[in-house]
């Protein structure tokens, strides 16, 4: 539930600052904000939350049990890389009725966006991964057989729970549309945080593609008839339960506290305390998108996930 909190928290922010003054670029506040800023505005969800331990001995819980650097996943796999609009209401009236006009990108529109983000961004995040051990595999690299292919993109059902679900019917209902990069699939962000949902992400999924983890990322922005605007970005890395299960009975199981054989590694947000324009709407078509500094935001992200994990396991060994 505090998670949930969170969460609608910051999608509460997100709704009431729609009308803020929009920050010039993504380039100039990373040219003016040194990196240990961004990452101090990253706000940790999940393993490991500092002083407030949530991983046990036994595996139990949805957070991981980490001791050693070496259960860490040597190969991670972008699972999926998503946009989500928040769109633009206008009413107006007169004396008989009250009217109102939605307009958000279309999904040829979104998709376009979320191309030229991920192209942005993709050799960065392979970088600082490398630099972690890690290999990351983008969704081709990924699915280069036909049953990864089937598993993929037909077979793999996520689930949920019912505090997961809540939260991806408010993520959904708050956007007008929701769309990824060329050949990625859509798993909403709402309920990446969700115990059920990171079960199925991080051993169903991960173990049928044959990596140790999975990576999620998604955007929310926001349009009107002319502009484009990053407002906030999620991040979240998922995999297989590094604890053997113990032949005992865990309790909680339908309450996020029990045994699962996938977890959430680790998570985090950033909402922009003012919006960034980054492309603008004539017509039909989208023009002169500038996505020029999110690759240092996400180097921001990468790096601070691992510095979270490595201070837990320092304070499991100590």
């Amino acid at each position: 539930m505090e998670t949930a909190i969170k969460l609608l928290g910051l999608l509460g922010l997100l709704l009431i600052t729609q009308t803020m003054f929009p920050q010039k670029t993504i380039k100039e506040y990373v040219t003016k904000t040194d990196a240990d800023k961004i990452k101090k505005n990253i706000t940790i969800i999940g393993q490991p939350v500092m002083n407030s331990p949530k991983s046990f001995k036994d595996g139990r819980s949805k957070w991981p049990f980490f001791t050693s650097k070496k259960q860490l996943p040597d190969t991670i796999a972008l699972i999926t890389y998503n946009i989500s609009d928040l769109g633009l209401a206008t009413s107006w009236s007169n004396n008989y009725a009250v009217y109102t006009e939605y307009f958000s990108l279309t999904e040829t529109g979104g998709n376009i966006v979320a191309n030229e983000m991920l192209k942005q961004t993709i050799e960065t995040m392979k970088e600082e991964f490398k630099k972690q051990g890690v290999v990351l595999l983008t969704i081709n690299e990924l699915v280069n057989k036909p049953e990864k292919r089937q598993y993929y993109y037909h077979d793999f059902v996520p689930t949920v729970s019912k505090v997961g679900y809540f939260l991806s019917d408010i993520e959904n209902r708050a956007t007008d549309i929701s769309v990824c990069a060329d050949y990625y699939r859509y798993f909403d962000m709402g309920a990446t945080y969700d115990f059920l949902r990171s079960e199925s992400l991080g051993y169903d999924l991960a173990n049928n593609l044959g990596v140790d983890g999975v990576l999620s990322i998604g955007f929310v922005i926001q349009s009107n008839k002319q502009e484009v605007y990053l407002r906030a970005m999620k991040m979240a890395i998922h995999g297989p339960n590094p604890t053997q299960k113990e032949d005992k009975k865990y309790r909680g199981q339908k309450l996020g506290s029990g045994y699962y054989n996938g977890q959430m590694f680790i998570g985090g947000q950033l909402q922009f305390k003012k919006p960034f324009k980054t492309a603008e709407i004539k017509g039909k078509d989208i023009t002169n998108m500038d996505f020029d500094g999110l690759e240092v935001i996400m180097k921001s992200f990468i790096e601070k996930f691992y510095e979270a994990i490595y201070y837990s396991i320092g304070k499991v060994t100590k």
